[in-house]
């Protein structure tokens, strides 16, 4: 089995005779590829995170020659002291919240003049200079495309990581609605690219 693996502009494929290795042997390999910490590796798949470590390759059932996308960084994942008190409802809220003001204020702007470069440019107006620098150039479009991508990527796995106890429904609604918010920014995004 071929699997073709893809880290922001790296790329590399690893062949694996058997297919019932867990993920966690694919993340150690991706590891020693990237220098990444593997705790820190999350693997996407045709839009879904592979979450179980120990889960056979097989049960994901790749194609051959599948693409997986890694997200990833080179910090290490802080892990909390054993003995910690447990997060209450309202730290777990204030996390997402968190997240949430970031998105809204980091990335929303960019998204929005993207967007907007995306509707007062077409391909037949942009200029084709590859030495350009200008923000409505072929070259840095596609850039502009990928970061934010990632971005909000990398936002939706973060709040898919914030663990809520299946008590608090107030924290697990707030998780919800800021997951479909940043969902629906990339789905506006992709819908813009793809109607280019």
């Amino acid at each position: 089995m071929h699997l073709n693996i893809k880290w922001g502009k790296e790329r590399t494929s690893f062949a694996f005779e058997d297919p019932s290795l867990p993920i966690s042997v694919l993340k150690n390999y991706i590891s020693q590829w990237s220098h990444l910490p593997p705790e820190s590796i999350k693997l996407i798949h045709s839009g879904a995170v592979l979450k179980n470590d120990n889960a056979p390759l097989s049960s994901y059932r790749f194609r051959p020659n599948a693409t997986i996308q890694v997200v990833g960084s080179a910090e290490t994942i802080p892990v909390p002291p054993q003995g910690s008190a447990q997060k209450s409802e309202t730290t777990i809220m204030t996390q997402i919240q968190e997240q949430l003001t970031l998105v809204r204020s980091s990335l929303v702007p960019s998204l929005e003049k993207f967007l907007q470069t995306l509707l007062t440019q077409s391909d037949t107006t942009i200029t084709f200079d590859s030495t350009s620098n200008s923000p409505t150039s072929p070259a840095s479009i596609h850039k502009e495309h990928a970061r934010l991508s990632e971005m909000l990527l990398q936002s939706l796995l973060t709040l898919d990581a914030i663990t809520v106890d299946g008590e608090w429904v107030q924290a697990r609604q707030e998780r919800k609605t800021a997951v479909r918010e940043v969902q629906g920014y990339l789905d506006q995004l992709d819908a813009a690219w793809n109607s280019r």
